[in-house]
């Protein structure tokens, strides 16, 4: 009963735009990521071309997914940060380079058509750009999804410090003192 409950109270949430939007912004990570893997996978270890077409669908759906990230992430607006000025930063980073993803997805839809068995040059430099400009992708996504906890989870980012000589934690057990006895 607790379940129907909870589904209940999830199905308004799918239009809440904040909602929607971090539910997709992992796909520009995740999505790319995964995708790229089977890819690789796909061409040079299984060589089946039905699996190629699965990972390209994988990678062009979820570079493309840039497109409803961005609606939503702008119709959540405004989006509570502790910094609004490096949220504002980010906002327009996003915007900037939306044309990588973009490029990855025309890139995948492409290779639909165009890799494979006997096509050639075009086919080959097709498969390696997608392979390494996916991987290059993943990394930027990493790198933007590194700035966007800056922004929401500072605390995340910072290292704990190593304990000192003179911590309880940097000595070793039989070193604590012993408990007085009333």
């Amino acid at each position: 009963m607790a379940f129907i409950k909870e589904l209940k109270a999830l199905f308004p949430q799918l239009g809440n735009p904040r909602f929607v939007h971090f539910l997709l912004e992992p796909l520009l990570l995740w999505g790319i990521l995964f995708g790229v893997i089977a890819w690789i996978l796909s061409l040079w270890i299984l060589k089946n071309r039905q699996a190629q077409v699965c990972s390209l669908i994988l990678i062009a759906v979820s570079a493309l997914a840039i497109f409803p990230v961005l609606h939503y992430r702008k119709k959540a607006s405004p989006i509570t940060a502790p910094s609004a000025r490096l949220l504002n930063e980010q906002n327009e980073r996003r915007r900037e380079t939306q044309w990588v993803y973009y490029s990855l997805g025309a890139l995948a839809v492409a290779g639909i058509f165009m890799t494979g068995e006997g096509k050639g040059k075009a086919g080959t430099i097709l498969s390696l750009t997608l392979a390494g400009g996916g991987l290059a992708i993943v990394m930027f996504s990493l790198w933007l999804q590194e700035k966007e906890i800056a922004i929401f989870h500072p605390d995340a980012r910072r290292q704990p410090k190593p304990p000192t000589s003179r911590s309880p934690a940097a000595r070793p057990p039989d070193a604590l003192p012993e408990r007085v006895k009333p």
